[in-house]
């Protein structure tokens, strides 16, 4: 972190800065996905976080751009530097993309004779909690993950590993990225 902590930006450096952070978190799913492609998972969850953080510190600046027409006050007291702040703003973006037809149906109900199975939809919801959780672990998750700890048992030494798949997390974080469900309009 530099020392100015308050920065006065124009909508154009506003919107630069979050296509550079848009960019940066793209950066780091391709890492992630590297990483599984080469079956190479202990830090997993470091380039995930990483991400996670830099698409949260897009949608702080995305929404000041939202709540301002002319020049944007930017300072760390709206948690451009805070870790859970920025897990808490790309929280509040996923969403899983179930699909045109499901998502009619769970508004309008039987579209063109598509009844969705009420067990469907409740697995569409767990899944989506279970995403939502996971990005709020992700600190704990990144941290863990990166250094080496001792087990409180035993005394060995120990790095944790990123627990269950990530994949689905790293899937959806790119869909924020390129605009589903419209999560980033800066046009």
């Amino acid at each position: 972190m530099t020392g100015k902590t308050e920065f006065q930006l124009t909508q154009e450096q506003a919107k630069k800065a979050i296509e550079m952070c848009l960019e940066n978190a793209e950066s780091y799913l391709n890492d992630a996905d590297m990483y599984i492609s080469n079956n190479k998972t202990d830090h997993l969850a470091t380039p995930i976080v990483f991400a996670m953080e830099e698409i949260g510190k897009a949608k702080i600046i995305y929404d000041k751009i939202e709540n301002s027409s002319s020049k944007i006050s930017l300072s760390d007291k709206d948690g451009i530097y805070d870790h859970k702040t920025k897990a808490e703003k790309v929280n509040s973006l996923i969403e899983l993309d179930v699909g045109e037809k499901i998502a009619k149906s769970l508004l309008l109900g039987d579209v063109d004779g598509y009844l969705v199975d009420p067990l469907t939809i409740t697995s569409y919801i767990r899944k989506e909690n279970e995403l939502k959780n996971t990005g709020k672990k992700g600190h704990g998750i990144r941290l863990a993950s990166s250094y080496v700890d001792f087990d409180s048992v035993t005394s060995e030494p120990k790095i944790e590993k990123s627990s269950g798949d990530l994949t689905e997390l790293i899937k959806n974080l790119f869909e924020i990225i390129h605009g589903y469900p419209s999560s980033f309009n800066t046009n």
